[in-house]
């Protein structure tokens, strides 16, 4: 399987499950059908109820809402109007929400002024003429509370053959004559009542949405509407104010949703980008592809060495720079000789041992450093004296001594004691300075007459040392030495006489071995210390974690933190002292600034190079990782620095995941790698990652797998192969995790064909049908029953909602829904192993869908016989023949019951006005032949009335799972008759 190569931008897979186009992300809406014009039938004009315009599922209310989106400084009026429309468009008062409405029908009407009319008849005889006094005796009035017990109304007891008692019917506020009105006015008000509440419901979730949404600047728009009418005014009304004066607010983005945008925080982004070369994108990918196939089959991968080999063949200097850095980590992971797989080896690591490892690897390195460079002067010079022969790690020290240190500094004979004419302390220090640790302490042995006199103790100070693991003195000796060091160097440590004539080299020998006087951590400044030299210095005088050999003082300890401060403190300008060759990137790497050296490396060297130095940190566990949410590449967290990997791994895909999907879903993956592997935070982030990819890319193809398009099975795509590597093994969860998920974001979007094809992608068939049957049943629903149904499947025509009768477009299964629907349930039938998770209902459902598009094609082509066969076919309206009121009731009984699917109930109004349609054409050509047999055109007409007679029975027992227009539209249909 090639990883690149030129690759033509085709979306979707082939066959019938290429679904053509990107989708837009609008819901699917229909037009409002219309079965309109007037229809001709051998050249007569047929019943206007035939040209009416039929609405099956229009909604009974509709609004619009419209922003103003400018304003027009010459015309106030048509301003002034504007503004009246926005005004009404506010947030309404929500505390009166629940008044109800004002508007009565003629009946309540009625009913309300009988009542306040018998209202105002009791309240004539009422008499106030005393109320003053109980007013002015502050007592009670007995004929008051008289008058109230008398007003107490007691039910009379009505017989089994009387009626409804004037007091009774006084009370209600009806007679007997308008109970059935007073009913059917009750029914009404309930039926209204629930409407206005959903439409205030409605009303108020629109509200909302608008306050949460879109911010509308009043006091710009106030000053615009002053300026229009001639008014004195005061602020900036420029075009940009006024345009910027209705936004959408910005929207927060929660964890992960924008893993793939660039990072806010990158001022190099678009610059490294460009930088980056095909060739350099290509050789990095293919490591990284490389590595998670290792990682599936569990072996060693030296990443290090790989990434290594990649830059050492460049002559740039930043390519030098991140050479050296991988050279840091090959020996920091021993990758060399690693037979197994390294993955997260130091991520469960102590602190206090991670950093010992990091101050000894570091310390290895610069030593080596040290010597290749003594090696190289060495190797240079084929006039070297017999003095510096052979070639021993001694006579190449000699020589450096003598080519560089004594020529820049030849007092340096004066002040020190001398072997074979070599300063012995300096010969020490840089032996311990390349790591000879064996080679200085062969020398002082072999010289120990020299330090009886003075130094007496110090080959068994070296000894100590060279032998520890650590390099560190027992406590006994190290306390011996410090006394030593304190009188020799007395003057030198308290400042007495800087000028007195003593030896930096045995000042240095004996700070490093005994890691004497911390307080000045420093060397000699005669001694001229390159940043490398002042490095391993430092990391040499650091005293690590031991309870038997702390200090008690505080500035007695050093540690690798204090180190790491003091970098960090000193900055990258202090270890850029050569352009042509920067130290500080190497300089946090050496001391374990993993974090840093990231964040150095994306705003000063390179972003692929940041990318990949940040996976091979936590390849091997030593990147400390951020949370998601944050948009910066560096925080600080309890003290300790952390890198967003996830969002900059997802910003380095950003130029790459529409040309190569295949490579950008190999760097994501290695998000669940972060915090050691096993954080749910880190994979959850991996995976919104994933599918944030799937949706942009559309790949469906290369990351997920194909379709056999004869019998429906699935080829496995690049991640459901490697879904070990996301933590989801089984293969329920990855297509629940990933396909079903980005299935259902799909069909939120309105991305119908996408959402299709990933539900078949992870087995959810009978999703997939449930899908079918919303949209078709849908389509059928709302859409115009005079023109060809194929149409409305049409992604164009979903998207923009109608049909544009002057753009002609070819329907395939890649852009129609409807053609569509019919290649997957063809697969599906010839799949047993899939038909048995559709359930049955569901699969009825679509197997009673689909032929509806063959009774629409009959409708369109006029054939009024075999619209009303087919439909009689489906048995889900009673048009047959020989149906009774006992089948009406039946049918009518499913739907008032719930017990028939909604999908089947949204489109009984469009089949009872297909049906009522046809009865009527088909009565007017029976009227219209001239020459027939009167007795067969009366059975003929009265069997058509039937069948219109029982869809009226029908449509009245179930009018209200129908829009009200169709209703009214059918009564008119059947007075044609």
């Amino acid at each position: 399987m090639s990883l690149f190569g030129t690759q033509s931008k085709t979306i979707g897979t082939s066959g019938g499950f290429s679904f053509g186009q990107n989708q837009p992300t609008s819901q699917f809406s229909g037009t409002t059908p219309s079965f309109g014009g007037s229809t001709t039938t051998g050249g007569t004009t047929a019943p206007a109820a035939a040209g009416s315009t039929l609405n099956p599922s229009a909604n009974a209310a509709s609004s619009t809402f419209t922003l103003p989106t400018s304003i027009n400084a010459t015309n106030s009026s048509k301003l002034l109007k504007e503004l009246l429309e926005s005004a009404n468009n506010l947030p309404k008062n929500t505390d009166n929400v629940e008044l109800g409405s004002i508007h009565l029908t003629l009946n309540e009407l009625q009913r309300k002024s009988q009542q306040l009319r018998k209202l105002d008849d009791s309240k004539k005889d009422v008499s106030y003429t005393k109320a003053h006094y109980l007013l002015a005796g502050s007592g009670i009035s007995a004929e008051e509370i008289e008058n109230d017990l008398n007003a107490i109304h007691i039910p009379q007891r009505t017989t089994t053959t009387g009626g409804v008692g004037p007091v009774t019917a006084s009370r209600v506020g009806v007679t007997s004559e308008n109970i059935e009105n007073y009913l059917n006015t009750k029914k009404d008000e309930s039926i209204l009542n629930s409407i206005e509440q959903s439409l205030a419901l409605a009303s108020k979730d629109f509200d909302n949405f608008i306050n949460a949404n879109i911010s509308i600047d009043w006091k710009v728009r106030r000053d615009e509407l002053r300026k229009a009418v001639g008014l004195k005014y005061n602020g900036d009304n420029s075009a940009d104010s006024i345009r910027n004066s209705l936004i959408w607010k910005k929207t927060n983005f929660s964890s992960g949703g924008n893993i793939l945008s660039p990072l806010s925080t990158s001022t190099t982004a678009s610059s490294s980008a460009k930088q980056m070369t095909r060739e350099k994108f290509e050789n990095h990918a293919k490591i990284v592809y490389a590595l998670n196939e290792a990682r599936l089959e569990s072996r060693n991968f030296p990443l290090c060495l790989n990434f290594n080999e990649l830059n050492k063949l460049q002559n740039d200097m930043k390519s030098k720079q991140i050479s050296e850095i991988w050279k840091i980590l090959i020996e920091l992971t021993n990758e060399k000789f690693s037979k197994t797989s390294q993955e997260q080896k130091f991520y469960n690591v102590d602190k206090d041992e991670l950093d010992s490892i990091i101050v000894n690897n570091s310390k290895n390195y610069l030593q080596q450093e040290f010597f290749n460079y003594v090696d190289e002067l060495y190797i240079k010079d084929n006039n070297k004296t017999p003095n510096f022969l052979p070639a021993t790690n001694l006579n190449k020290i000699s020589y450096f001594i003598h080519q560089i240190i004594l020529k820049n500094d030849p007092d340096l004979v004066n002040k020190t004691l001398l072997v074979n004419g070599t300063p012995i302390w300096a010969l020490i220090f840089y032996l311990i300075r390349a790591g000879l640790y064996l080679d200085a302490v062969g020398l002082v042995l072999g010289n120990r007459e020299i330090f009886n006199k003075f130094d007496k103790n110090f080959p068994v100070y070296i000894k100590k040392y060279v032998d520890s693991d650590n390099h560190t003195l027992p406590s006994d000796l190290s306390e011996r030495l410090h006394q030593e060091f304190n009188q020799q160097f007395q003057f030198i440590i308290n400042d007495v006489d800087t000028s007195i004539n003593y030896d930096p080299y045995k000042y240095s020998v004996y700070k490093i071995i005994g890691k004497c006087d911390l307080t000045k951590k420093s060397l000699p400044q005669s001694i001229n210390l390159s940043i490398e030299d002042w490095l391993w210095f430092h990391l040499s005088i650091i005293k690590q974690k031991q309870s038997n050999n702390e200090s008690t003082l505080l500035f007695e300890n050093y540690d690798l933190s204090d180190l790491q401060n003091k970098i960090i403190h000193l900055g990258p300008k202090a270890f850029l002292t050569s352009p042509n060759n920067p130290l500080y990137l190497k300089t946090l790497i050496l001391v374990g600034l993993y974090e840093l050296a990231v964040q150095y490396t994306y705003e000063q060297l390179n972003e692929c190079d940041a990318v990949h130095l940040a996976i091979g940190f936590i390849y091997y566990g030593l990147l400390k990782c951020s949370n998601a949410s944050k948009d910066v590449l560096l925080s600080v967290f309890d003290n300790e620095y952390q890198i967003n990997f996830s969002r900059l791994v997802g910003s380095f895909t950003r130029s790459f995941k529409i040309s190569d999907p295949k490579v950008a879903c190999q760097y994501l993956i290695l998000i669940a790698m972060a915090k050691g592997g096993e954080c749910k935070e880190e994979i959850a982030i991996c995976h919104e990652a994933l599918r944030e990819l799937i949706l942009t890319s559309r790949e469906f193809g290369i990351l997920l797998g194909e379709l056999n398009q004869a019998n429906g099975t699935k080829i496995s795509g690049i991640l459901e192969r490697q879904r070990k590597l996301i933590k989801l093994e089984n293969i329920d969860e990855f297509y629940h995790q990933i396909i079903e998920i980005t299935a259902s974001k799909c069909e939120e979007e309105g991305r119908i064909f996408d959402a299709l094809l990933l539900y078949q992608l992870c087995c959810e068939y009978d999703t997939v049908v449930s899908l079918i049957n919303k949209l078709l049943a849908e389509i059928f629903a709302t859409s115009d029953l005079n023109k060809p149904i194929i149409r409305y499947g049409n992604y164009q025509v979903i998207s923009n909602g109608y049909i544009d009768d002057n753009k002609e477009c070819e329907d395939t299964v890649d852009n129609n829904i409807i053609l569509l629907s019919q290649h997957i349930m063809r697969i599906f039938n010839n799949n047993g192993s899939i038909l048995d998770k559709i359930s049955s209902q569901k699969k009825r459902t679509c197997d009673l869908l689909l032929p509806m598009v063959t009774i629409r094609d009959l409708f369109l082509k006029k054939n009024w016989r075999e619209v009303i066969t087919q439909i009689n076919q489906l048995n889900l309206i009673p048009v047959g023949p020989n149906d009774d009121l006992i089948k009406i009731r039946n049918m009518s009984e499913m739907i008032q019951n719930n017990d028939l699917d909604d999908n089947l109930i949204k489109v009984i109004p469009s089949l009872l006005i297909m049906v009522m349609t046809s009865v009527c054409h088909l009565n007017y050509e029976i009227l219209s032949k001239r020459y027939q047999s009167l007795s067969n055109q009366r059975d003929e007409l009265s069997s058509w009335k039937q069948v219109a007679k029982n869809c009226m029975i029908y449509a009245g027992m179930v009018q209200y799972k129908m829009p009200r227009e169709t209703y009214s539209l059918l009564i008119n249909l059947e007075s044609q008759l």
